[in-house]
């Protein structure tokens, strides 16, 4: 189960692993949490119109995904308006209701609390997986819980250098977000130097998550941010900085403002 704020955060956050998992023959299920109506900073695409764009964006890059591995994906949208997923108690049952109810082995999710993302929607995401997972009974808690977007990687799963094609290809559909040269950057620049890393330091093509551990049946909490070390400290700072500011940039007019409430 791949929980993903916003349609193309599979592509930029664990691409490999949901391209394995289908070639492996998974079930696989894609959480999708909110509608993507600011995603654009054309205001007149914003809302409604926007939210029909990405939906068929989304629907075509999933269709690359199963061309190449012959699975199928299964979509759940949880209908939150971008930018404005809540943690509340409705929002930690919808989500503690679908993983009962769905009963994954594996979930990846967005990190909460050591992030490349300061988006609320990130946070929010791996907030909601994470409490869910304290209201679960110990025998209901899947096998693993996978953190991307995370900057303390300590779990490496192998991945397949070729599988960029693909990954580009799906990216290239989300035409209202990328340019050509867009997706070049994020792919060459980032995720290839991601995946070359990890090649030096654990002689494979593998890509890395935070992994959540339990312990009495419980999942681990992170550390209070004064018990955080002084390079993670200057780390959080700078992401944020930088994330929070592009975020709001979006996120200019309110949702009354575009007729979605």
């Amino acid at each position: 189960m791949f929980f993903t704020p916003h349609a193309d955060d599979i592509e930029f956050g664990t691409p490999f692993m949901y391209i394995e998992a289908l070639r492996l023959g998974y079930r696989v299920i894609e959480v999708v949490m909110t509608n993507n109506e600011f995603g654009t900073h054309r205001d007149e695409f914003k809302g409604h119109r926007l939210r029909k764009i990405r939906e068929k964006e989304l629907e075509n890059a999933n269709q690359i995904f199963e061309k190449y591995t012959n699975n199928k994906v299964e979509i759940i949208k949880l209908g939150y308006i971008d930018g404005h997923l809540p943690l509340n108690r409705d929002s930690v049952q919808k989500v503690f209701d679908l993983i009962q109810r769905e009963k994954p082995t594996i979930i990846f999710t967005p990190d909460f609390w050591y992030t490349q993302d300061y988006h609320e929607d990130h946070l929010n995401t791996g907030r909601l997986v994470y409490f869910s997972l304290r209201k679960l009974k110990k025998s209901e808690l899947p096998g693993k819980v996978f953190y991307y977007y995370s900057t303390q990687t300590r779990y490496y799963l192998k991945c397949r250098w070729r599988d960029f094609r693909i990954v580009r290809e799906a990216l290239s559909q989300y035409r209202s977000q990328f340019s050509p040269l867009e997706i070049k950057v994020a792919i060459v620049l980032y995720k290839k130097l991601c995946i070359f890393k990890h090649l030096l330091e654990r002689r494979r093509f593998s890509e890395s998550f935070r992994e959540q551990h339990y312990h009495d049946g419980k999942p681990t909490s992170p550390p209070k941010f004064e018990e955080m070390s002084f390079i993670k400290r200057v780390i959080y700072y700078i992401l944020s900085k930088i994330t929070i500011r592009g975020y709001t940039k979006f996120h200019n007019l309110t949702p009354e403002e575009i007729g979605l409430r």
